[in-house]
Parts: structure tokens; C-alpha cells; sequence
């Protein structure tokens, strides 16, 4: 709760009714990727921060993790108000790594390309090298030999079972 309802708490308000008159504001990608320039640093020009690494990574991780957020923000506040049609969403919680399914998304860059197959079983993603693919890619691979389709974005992931 924020801090004016702190305040009619403290003056005799009942909490129920505190959190009716308190507007919090729900973060947007906007505000969220403007927080993010102004503090995450940069390792080229010394600068500490919450992210200097930041150059290192391709950009799309980080849109893509902002618009996820923005979606669950959105869905959460429409199933409050019933405008969400299915069953109630929870609140946003941060999933930490290793004790759900961690998981990127790559784009293709235009003027570079990096996501390209290199077998049937085996992707080459530009930095990270190759990796397996869980199914095979035969079908994908005779599509995109004949010009019929383009890689143009991977969903990189990972299961963790707990031993």
C-alpha cells in the first residue's frame, strides 16, 4: 500500500476502505524501459549500474521481458475487473530462475543474421553457438531450403526437475 494509505490507516480509516482511495500506479513498458536506460550502466564506459552488461545481449531479450511484464500487469488488473474472459489471473510474481521453465526469445536481426539451421537436429543461433533441438527440424529444413519459409525468431528453453 502506498504511503498516503499508510497514512489513512494511521488516522483511523479502516484498511478496506484506504486501498479503495489510493491509486497506485501499474508500471508500463514505457516507464519501465526508461527506468531501465537511466539505471543500468555500461561496462565500455565503466559506468555501474543495475545491468552494465547490458551491450553484451541483444535487445529483443530485454523488449520482449518488459512486454511480458506489461501482459501479465494487464491481465491480472482485466481478470480483477472482469473484463478477462477464463479463470481469475493472480498477481504478477517474479518467477525465479530454475524453479520455473526459464526461457528467452531471439529475433532475427536484418543486417545480421544469427538464427539459421545447421542440421536437422541443430540450430545456430549467432553468440551462443548450437543447440539441439527437442523435435527434429527435417520439415523446416526443406522449407527453408526451398525459400518457402525464414527463421525469424527462436524460443530458447530449459526444464529444471528437482532431483
Amino acid at each position: 500500500m502506498a504511503s498516503e494509505g499508510r497514512a489513512m490507516v494511521a488516522g483511523g480509516m479502516p484498511e478496506a476502505e484506504a486501498r479503495k482511495h489510493t491509486k497506485v500506479p501499474i508500471p508500463s513498458k514505457p516507464t519501465v524501459q526508461k527506468a531501465f536506460v537511466t539505471e543500468r550502466g555500461d561496462t565500455r564506459t565503466d559506468t555501474e549500474g543495475v545491468c552494465p552488461w547490458w551491450h553484451e545481449v541483444s535487445t529483443y531479450v530485454f523488449q520482449l521481458a518488459f512486454i511480458d511484464a506489461d501482459r501479465a500487469w494487464k491481465n491480472w488488473l482485466d481478470s480483477l475487473s472482469g473484463k478477462r474472459a477464463g479463470r481469475r489471473v493472480g498477481y504478477p510474481r517474479f518467477k525465479k530462475r530454475g524453479r520455473s521453465r526459464d526461457s528467452f526469445r531471439l529475433h532475427h536481426d536484418v543486417k545480421k543474421p544469427g538464427i539459421r539451421l545447421a542440421t536437422h537436429r541443430r540450430l545456430r543461433l549467432g553468440s551462443f553457438g548450437e543447440v539441439r533441438l527437442h523435435d527434429s527440424g527435417k520439415r523446416l529444413y526443406r522449407q527453408v531450403a526451398r525459400g518457402e519459409a525464414v527463421v525469424q525468431s527462436v524460443n530458447v528453453s530449459r526444464s529444471v526437475f528437482p532431483t
